[in-house]
């Protein structure tokens, strides 16, 4: 195949679907066009199960399976845009758009990478664009125990083509300051529940979370606040979203213990993402290492689908994850181009050994 039509291919292909909304849990439109893609470049190769598609690429002879992911969503588009979110603009070297960066520049970049493989001599490739990255639990987590078994993976998100493979876990935690509400005229007939708020936030920033990991300890920051029903109303609760992010040493476990210790109120949301290490010595990142030995390690600072892999993994991908989830979002061209062969190189070293 020719590098060069599939890079423009690639670009068109990205252009299409950062102009199909795919918010987290409304991915089936984008579903829909990735399908019918994928079923005219992997013919008979390609399954769906809800808004996630699989493609299985059986090798000429036996060897690894390699599972290749990335997701289909994205996250709402900030209100300080100054450009159309969906219009998909290419200026100089960069395309704008909702998801551009995260990750559609990967998801584009791996099916590119898989195309440039066909005819597969050795192994096995599975092929995953799932759903619910960014918020559900219907995406790859779902379709995990029901994919064949697979020796490693490469999960595609934005690390500057560093590999990451280390990951830190994340929950989700709802804190609940209680009061006793009354007429703001009166204020001793009552309790004010933001006092109590503040209490709580002091007692959660008490707790150390400072370790030896590459990230220098686990997070946990308050992201949404919500309380009081009118200004003349002394609040009986506010609730607090708690974003959450762990380490192998401050684990989700560790997380939770400490904040039982606080006494603080608190509602479990999501508690499904853990801390990964992966070892050092593993195929996968040897593969890539073999590529790129003078490449530094990422410190991948998100979470993504590698928390629920049961193979060794890699987190790689064009774009950087600071222009993730911000206004006029982008993706530059060259790195997509330059992704397409880093994937290529990694997945041929891997495959064929």
């Amino acid at each position: 195949m020719d590098t060069e039509i599939i890079f423009k291919e690639a670009v068109a292909t990205l252009q299409s679907i950062i102009a199909i909304p795919s918010i987290s849990r409304e991915e089936e439109k984008i579903a829909n066009y990735l399908q019918n893609l994928l079923e005219s470049y992997f013919r008979g190769s390609v399954s769906r199960t809800g808004n996630n598609l699989i493609v299985e690429i059986e090798g000429q002879t036996k060897g690894p399976t390699l599972l290749l992911c990335s997701h289909i969503d994205t996250v709402q588009a900030l209100d300080n845009w100054t450009r159309d979110p969906f219009s998909a603009e290419i200026v100089g070297d960069n395309i704008y758009g909702l998801g551009s960066n995260d990750a559609g520049a990967s998801l584009v970049s791996l099916i590119s990478a898989t195309r440039l493989m066909l005819p597969l001599k050795q192994g096995k490739i599975l092929l995953c664009l799932v759903a619910e990255e960014e918020t559900g639990s219907n995406g790859f987590a779902k379709i995990e125990p029901d994919l064949p078994r697979y020796d490693a993976a490469i999960f595609g998100e934005p690390t500057d083509l560093c590999m990451a493979s280390s990951m830190r876990g994340a929950m989700n935690v709802l804190m609940k300051s209680r009061g006793k509400g009354c007429h703001a005229s009166t204020p001793w007939e009552g309790k004010n529940a933001i006092d109590k708020f503040i209490q709580d936030i002091e007692a959660i920033r008490a707790i150390n979370l400072k370790d030896n990991s590459p990230w220098g300890g686990a997070t946990i920051e308050p992201t949404i606040v919500q309380g009081g029903k009118s200004s003349n109303q002394i609040p009986s609760l506010v609730e607090t979203a708690l974003d959450i992010r762990t380490t192998p040493e401050k684990n989700n476990k560790w997380i939770m213990q400490a904040l039982k210790e606080t006494g603080v109120e608190i509602e479990v949301l999501f508690d499904r993402r853990y801390p990964v290490q992966n070892p050092e010595g593993s195929e996968i990142v040897k593969a890539f290492r073999d590529n790129y030995p003078d490449k530094p390690e990422c410190v991948f600072n998100g979470s993504c689908d590698m928390a629920f892999s049961k193979a060794p993994s890699i987190i790689l991908g064009p774009g950087n994850l600071k222009i993730a989830h911000v206004a006029d979002e982008y993706a530059s061209l060259s790195s997509i181009r330059h992704a397409i062969t880093v994937y290529k190189s990694v997945i041929q070293t891997y495959c064929y050994g």
